[in-house]
């Protein structure tokens, strides 16, 4: 009947909907790191010995190098065995042995920039022979991401209001927000 469309339309929210985008920049205050030691030896005894071994000489020296242990943190440890190589007729020589590989990373912050390249070079010259890139962060994002989520919000107001005044409406409480994070932190 034509009384309940009307009902129904008249239930319909009236709503304005619009995506709000908040940038800042900060200077990145550390720097981070996974770097280790991958060692390869014929008994999983003499590579976990030989990993340790060179595992505390690096972190010696990480620790010469001003970073604390907090700063520290064991990312990974692994043992895998290399399997001998097949013959031509797909078996294995029966003398060959396996090799055992035991890798041991750490991810390391180094909380002053001005010794990225001295930490880094310490740590290789100690025997670390894995490096997996350095990333350079905030140490503490809070206030970068409460000044973007402001930006955001006064970015979606002011859309709505565009929109509003486009379709001679007026904006009036705001029904839901939703934060979405997206591309990462850039500094």
């Amino acid at each position: 009947s034509p009384a309940q469309a009307q009902t129904k339309d008249e239930s319909l929210p009236r709503t304005i909907t619009v995506v709000g985008e908040g940038k800042v920049r900060y200077k990145p205050d550390i720097a981070q790191t996974n770097l280790g030691v991958e060692v390869r030896k014929p008994t999983v005894k003499q590579a976990s010995a030989e990993a340790n071994k060179v595992m505390d000489q690096v972190l010696k020296v990480l620790k010469a190098q001003g970073i604390e242990d907090k700063d520290i943190q064991t990312s990974g440890f692994s043992i895998w065995a290399e399997t001998p190589p097949y013959g031509p007729d797909g078996s294995v020589d029966p003398q060959a042995q396996p090799i055992y590989h035991v890798s041991n990373q750490v991810t390391v912050t180094i909380r002053d920039l001005s010794k990225v390249g001295a930490v880094l070079d310490a740590a290789i010259e100690a025997g670390a022979n894995s490096m997996y890139g350095v990333t350079f962060n905030l140490d503490k994002p809070d206030k970068a991401q409460a000044d973007a989520r402001k930006k955001a919000v006064e970015n979606a107001k002011a859309k709505a209001e565009e929109l509003a005044g486009l379709t001679s409406v007026k904006v009036g409480q705001i029904v839901s927000i939703s934060e979405v994070i997206g591309g990462g932190l850039g500094y």
